[in-house]
């Protein structure tokens, strides 16, 4: 009997604990960058153009890579996909860390992208295939609540560091974090073992039940469903104006701070 098939099993627990883990470090690096931006602007005599294109090229890199890492997770299963992933998340900041150009910046933005792309896929085809059915709204629920830690915890980690330190620093404080997280994974990776063979002859008998003329169906049919678009647009919207929010506030922030700061100070003198 498969675990989905099963009863509640102790490793439940664990296996939401580590997938929830990987999902907040993804969410983590998210903001790595943003909360840099001040020093980085400075160093770099960087427009805020040049930092939100880091960004830019960040999600569009990751959009990509979503898409098709779900293939190679079909393929290849869903562990060794996430150890790439997580690798590819220490491996960005360290470039970031060393980079001593904008073209350094942008090769660590691809990098990173590269890295975050592979979550979703990775996290909810573990957790479809591991978690048995009834803590599967435990397992989404916390999987979701750490992704939000992860956003909160990054600004916080990130300046604390630049500010004792140097940004350099803080990004490599980052890179040690995501090492430590792989490490901590591969250590439990016999709670992350995806069978990618016998899940996809399962898939094949789920979709011969529901297409009983046995239709074929074709890789990208999917696509023709008006639900699918109207999902992808609610959320390329509500992630645009979040992410404003989210990687220009603490600029903003800044600059009305010490905008505010003068107009005090001249007012006193005068």
């Amino acid at each position: 009997m498969s675990v989905a098939q099963g009863s509640l099993y102790p490793s439940d627990n664990r296996t939401i604990g580590l997938i929830s883990l990987a999902h907040g470090t993804s969410h983590f690096y998210h903001l790595v960058l943003p909360p840099l931006f001040p020093w980085l602007k400075t160093e770099f005599a960087l427009s805020y153009a040049e930092l939100g294109l880091l960004m830019t090229i960040f999600f569009v890199v990751s959009c990509a890579v979503q898409a098709s890492s779900g293939f190679l997770v079909d393929h290849k299963g869903a562990r060794p996909v996430l150890f790439a992933g997580v690798g590819l998340l220490a491996l960005s900041a360290l470039t970031y860390a060393v980079s001593s150009s904008y073209v350094g910046l942008v090769i660590g933005a691809v990098l990173m992208g590269c890295g975050n792309g592979v979550f979703h896929p990775v996290d909810y085809t573990l957790m479809n295939h591991k978690i048995s059915p009834k803590r599967l709204p435990y397992a989404y629920s916390f999987h979701g609540v750490t992704g939000y830690l992860g956003w909160a915890f990054a600004p916080v980690f990130m300046v604390v560091i630049a500010e004792l330190a140097n940004w350099r620093t803080a990004m490599m404080a980052a890179a040690i974090l995501a090492l430590v997280v792989l490490f901590f994974l591969w250590m439990n990776r016999e709670l992350l073992t995806d069978d990618a063979k016998a899940r996809h002859e399962s898939n094949l008998a789920a979709a011969r039940k529901t297409n009983p003329n046995h239709t074929p169906l074709g890789t990208f049919d999917f696509l023709k469903l008006p639900a699918v678009w109207f999902c992808w647009i609610f959320f390329f919207l509500s992630m645009v104006a979040m992410a404003g929010i989210q990687y220009f506030a603490p600029s903003a922030l800044l600059k009305s701070t010490t905008f505010r700061w003068h107009r005090v100070t001249s007012s006193l003198l005068c």
